[in-house]
């Protein structure tokens, strides 16, 4: 695993429970401002268990294969998710 990795585990593991931000908010906690598709890559096939219902797209969509399972997640946690994208959360409007 690499540094960048390890990086975006740990931010994704300090998210709370509501709340919701974008791949690039994840890369730019990670160091790598610029890479929010390789979070994305890295989630997609990660097989560490965290919450990765909580990063979406920045425009507020949700991840199409998985929109089902990360609807029913977020909502779970008081996401108020519509039409496969996030309108608000618990916490605020999301980080995009």
């Amino acid at each position: 695993m690499t540094e960048f990795e390890r990086e975006i585990l740990l931010a994704i593991g300090s998210l709370e429970e509501g709340e919701v931000v974008s791949y690039g908010c994840i890369a730019a906690r990670a160091g790598r401002a610029k890479a929010s598709r390789a979070v994305g890559r890295f989630l997609s096939k990660s097989l560490v268990d965290l919450p990765w219902w909580r990063v979406v797209r920045s425009d507020g969509k949700l991840h199409e294969k998985s929109r089902g399972r990360q609807t029913e997640s977020l909502r779970a946690e008081g996401v108020n998710v519509e039409a496969g994208r996030v309108n608000s959360s618990p916490l605020g409007k999301f980080s995009g």
